[in-house]
């Protein structure tokens, strides 16, 4: 069977069922679709928001399969938007826009942004709008949010292995000084331990407030799982703030 290849131009599509059909090209240059359903869509080549913002408005993404490698979203928009188990892996989105959307399943290797990048064809705007989005049932492996207000989404549910954080250096610092002044044969490996929050305080984006999103399962991934228990404890569940002398978890109160 011939895949299908096709390019929309500035139209406007509604309540158009994609789904289960095989695409070895997908392209739309500006333009709208609304209510569109692309569940089990399969692409060779994914490229939208180009020659204009491309929106995608209560669009639906289940087990959808971008193409690794191959997905550009340039100046794209998605309003409402569901991905449930779409492939979402290592994904171009220097100039997209998400707003309320809903994210289930692996998040892979991806980068979003919310500031556009300066490369010819980019947006004339300062900021790329990122907020109300939902993460609760996404598992996230190695993804990055720059210059997003992390504050503005929601976070997984498991506030056990996920921890949004404030007053990274502090946290830091206090962390060293405990691996520093513990007993001898506490820390097996100190170094590593210490590289480990080196990480977690230079290597992890923060958000425009100061905000860092932190895996534990990322902290100190080459470490024994009771050295990276022990690493979570110091940074985020056991950290003291001096300030007003309580224990701060670290997790997103607001998404209570």
């Amino acid at each position: 069977m011939d895949l299908l290849r096709v390019e929309h131009r500035h139209v406007e599509l509604a309540d158009v069922d994609f789904s289960g059909r095989s695409f070895d090209t997908f392209g739309a240059y500006g333009g709208t679709f609304l209510r569109c359903n692309f569940s089990e869509t399969s692409f060779g080549k994914f490229s939208v928001g180009h020659q204009g913002q491309t929106r995608f408005v209560d669009c639906v993404f289940r087990r959808t399969r971008f193409p690794l490698g191959n997905t550009y979203l340039g100046d794209a928009r998605f309003e409402r938007c569901l991905f449930d188990g779409a492939q979402i892996r290592e994904l171009d989105t220097e100039c997209a826009e998400f707003v309320e959307c809903v994210f289930r399943g692996r998040v892979w290797h991806t980068v979003f942004n919310g500031a556009p990048g300066g490369a010819a064809g980019s947006p004339v705007r300062a900021r790329n709008e990122w907020r109300g989005n939902d993460f609760t049932d996404a598992d996230l492996v190695d993804v990055d949010f720059r210059d997003i207000d992390l504050r503005a989404q929601r976070w997984p549910a498991d506030g056990a292995e996920y921890a949004l954080i404030d007053d990274v250096d502090a946290r830091a610092a206090a962390a060293v000084d405990a691996i520093h002044t513990a007993p001898d044969g506490t820390w097996p490996e100190p170094a590593l331990a210490v590289q480990a929050i080196e990480f977690a305080r230079t290597g992890r984006p923060r958000d425009p407030n100061g905000f860092v999103l932190l895996r534990r399962q990322e902290l100190g991934n080459r470490l024994p799982p009771e050295v990276r228990e022990q690493l979570w404890t110091l940074l985020v569940s056991g950290y003291k703030n001096d300030k007003d002398d309580r224990l701060v978890a670290g997790y997103n109160d607001d998404q209570e």
